[in-house]
């Protein structure tokens, strides 16, 4: 999750962090 955050930080885009996120959430039940 930390590297989702430090992404979305970077400016790549929202849409990159949201993707993140899911993809963490997924991951991690």
């Amino acid at each position: 999750m930390i590297i989702s955050i430090a992404s979305g930080k970077g400016g790549t885009g929202k849409t990159t962090v949201a993707v993140n996120l899911a993809l963490s959430i997924s991951e991690m039940p």
